[in-house]
């Protein structure tokens, strides 16, 4: 079965810098934050809930990145992706 079509955006900004959202077929992780290209890598194929909540987690880690934070604690950044997830799916 084909994954939905997701609300993820192709590209944002922070902070006065672009980044850009691929989906990329080949990938051994759900998602990956690439900061010195301003890319957000999610893995191609998701069911649209996982490729959000995958989003969402690397936006976390995107907007860590702007605020000069390297080292990130995964649980948190977990945590708060799935609470972006959950107020954007709020709106209506």
């Amino acid at each position: 079965m084909a994954a939905a079509k997701t609300a993820i955006p192709s590209t944002f900004s922070l902070a006065g810098s672009e980044w850009t959202v691929k989906i990329v077929p080949e990938m051994t992780d759900l998602g990956r934050c690439d900061s010195s290209t301003y890319t957000i890598y999610i893995k191609e194929g998701l069911h649209k809930t996982y490729a959000e909540q995958t989003f969402f987690h690397e936006l976390v880690h995107a907007i860590m990145f702007t605020m000069g934070r390297n080292e990130h604690d995964e649980v948190f950044v977990d945590c708060f992706g799935v609470f972006l997830h959950q107020f954007n799916g709020s709106k209506k």
